[in-house]
């Protein structure tokens, strides 16, 4: 079962630096959720150049989901999301603006 589903855009940084970011995701669910690296797994799609837009420009965000246990504390949510966050700005370079995380209750939909 995937704990994130990781949506990026072709040839934006994130798909870049899809080895350095997974290394990441990984630590934080050992670090929050005392995942095993080794069993984490991440879904990984890629928006193909031109099928995502932001304000009438080709889209350079991301959106990073983790399934999180349901009812989980709302101030480790936010610790968590926060560090998925500074993950993605350390390794991409991209703006704040340009990451979404998402903490969703449960198993992730297929």
């Amino acid at each position: 079962m995937d704990q994130y589903a990781c949506i990026i855009q072709e040839g934006q940084a994130a798909d870049q630096r899809i080895d350095a970011l997974e290394t990441g995701l990984k630590r934080l669910a050992s670090e929050f959720f005392g995942d095993d690296p080794a069993e984490v797994g991440i879904r990984w799609t890629r928006q193909a150049r031109g099928w995502a837009w932001t304000a009438g420009e080709p889209s350079t965000s991301s959106i990073v989901v983790r399934s999180v246990p349901v009812g989980w504390d709302d101030g480790e949510r936010e610790k968590f999301l926060r560090a998925v966050c500074d993950l993605w700005v350390d390794t991409t370079g991209c703006s704040i603006n340009e990451i979404v995380a998402t903490a969703y209750d449960g198993p992730l939909p297929l």
